[in-house]
């Protein structure tokens, strides 16, 4: 069990920071964090969070200011929650923070921090928060579940812990499990359902023995595609987009655990667009530069024949649409 080290720190103002387009996990993790450490800490976003993440700090009255915004003082300790990615925290260009926790697998190009906890095996950072402050009360206890049921895909990369977790929170929040569901439920959008439609046009995909890697493009919304597409039969989905950076999505169906090393593919993945890639067993993202996306999409394609190949010694068979 992780032990608290938050207990120890004796700074005036504490600054909690996560992730660019902080999502339920980050906004969980840093509501906790901050209850726990009182009125000094402040939580700095780095920019927007999803809209999930939104929900929550409204339902829980959290107030947050914008990093970048953020008038510096002297002996701040500054704490990174649920990345170490360099891509992934742009406001800390040139700082390194106090202390990181974070859930992600550790594959290059970390940020450095002076202390760092990290526990690839947790679902969640909200997780791992969990078992070191051992909250009672019932904001941290909704905060914390909420980010945990988000980053597990409600309970599908679950572990004992995990469970553990979220029955100590669920006693301790004073709301049912369905309650809880419907407060972290974001309905899909009109863009979302419309640009998954679109990007119907460009996917393709290779049977891999008794697999399937589909591969898209698309403007915006790839996570939710690529969620779509497993939905729809894609055993692995890779969907890459090209905003104003690059990105890949990756999603993966239980039936190719340990078959495939997603986090690994998407590790490389990152490398590719010069940036970085991370994440879950079953799903995982990288980012980096837009000109090398479809670049990267081929190196996932590549690198995850190669893996189901590994482990089956399967032909390859194109499908035709």
């Amino acid at each position: 069990m992780a032990k608290n080290p938050l207990n120890g720190i004796r700074a005036k103002r504490v600054v909690i920071t996560l992730h660019s387009l902080a999502d339920l996990d980050a906004v969980g993790a840093a509501i906790a964090v901050q209850r726990h450490l009182g009125k000094k800490a402040l939580i700095a976003l780095a920019d927007k969070p999803t809209a999930a993440a939104r929900r929550l700090l409204s339902y829980t009255g959290t107030g947050t200011v914008q990093f970048p915004a953020l008038s510096r003082e002297r002996g701040d300790f500054i704490i990174v929650l649920d990345s170490s990615s360099l891509r992934l925290l742009p406001q800390l260009s040139g700082i390194t923070p106090d202390l990181a926790i974070d859930h992600h697998a550790r594959t290059g190009g970390e940020i450095a921090s002076k202390k760092l906890i990290n526990d690839p095996a947790a679902s969640s950072t909200c997780e791992m928060l969990y078992f070191m402050l051992k909250p009672q009360d019932r904001i941290s206890c909704i905060a914390l579940l909420l980010g945990m049921i988000s980053d597990s895909a409600n309970f599908s990369y679950a572990t004992p812990r995990t469970f553990e977790a979220a029955s100590g929170m669920l006693s301790g929040c004073g709301l049912s499990y369905s309650s809880l569901r419907m407060l972290s439920h974001s309905p899909e959008s009109l863009s979302e359902r419309m640009e998954a439609l679109r990007s119907c046009q460009s996917v393709s995909a290779e049977r891999i023995g008794e697999h399937i890697i589909a591969l898209a493009m698309a403007k915006s919304h790839e996570a939710h595609i690529a969620d779509s597409l497993v939905h729809l039969g894609a055993d692995l989905a890779f969907v890459g987009c090209v905003s104003e950076e690059g990105r890949v999505s990756a999603r993966m169906r239980e039936s190719l655990r340990g078959k495939a090393g997603l986090e690994r593919i998407m590790a490389e993945a990152g490398k590719v667009m010069n940036g970085s890639g991370s994440g879950h067993e079953l799903a995982a993202g990288a980012t980096g530069e837009k000109g090398s996306v479809r670049d990267a999409l081929a190196v996932c394609k590549k690198l995850a024949e190669q893996d189901i190949m590994h482990s089956e010694k399967a032909r390859i068979k194109k499908i035709e649409w």
